[in-house]
């Protein structure tokens, strides 16, 4: 085999592992995007957050689980969440652990919900503001500034 063609291989092994990074990345965003879109909908329509919840999609985190969850790298940093301290828990956590742990809190909704337990209002907001997180962080902007109401 001669060096041309084991570089070329290596390269293209690589570009195609750089793709489905940046693949599976976009979809997880995409659909991160579309839960806070749908959540926010759905409060302004009067939904119960038990129909909330059942309408949430994990397709694209399905699929990136069952390739390997293969996503942008990056550990959560003060930048992304300044001013926000409730998220200080999830500080240096990398990017991968903050996906499963968001999706993960959408199973637990979605079990607590088919056991009877309906009323999950608290937690549907919790999970919002995961949801918002995770979105900012994967697209490695700041959350944004919290604003502030003035006095009377």
């Amino acid at each position: 085999m001669s060096l041309w063609k084991t570089l070329f291989d290596f390269v293209d092994k690589e570009r195609t592992r750089f793709d489905n990074v940046r693949h599976d990345t976009h979809a997880l965003q995409f659909e991160i995007e579309s839960n806070i879109h749908f959540i926010v909908d759905g409060l302004a329509l009067k939904l119960s957050a038990a129909d909330i919840i059942n309408g949430l999609e994990t397709k694209a985190f399905e699929h990136a689980m069952s390739s390997g969850l293969r996503i942008r790298q990056a550990t959560l940093s003060t930048k992304i969440i300044e001013g926000y301290k409730e998220f200080d828990k999830y500080l240096g956590e990398p990017s991968d652990v903050l996906v499963k742990k968001l999706y993960m809190k959408i199973t637990v909704l979605r079990k607590l919900i088919n056991a009877g337990k309906l009323d999950q209002d608290l937690k549907l907001k919790s999970l919002f503001r995961l949801l918002m997180l995770v979105h900012f962080h994967l697209a490695a902007k700041p959350l944004p500034k919290a604003k502030v109401k003035a006095k009377n």
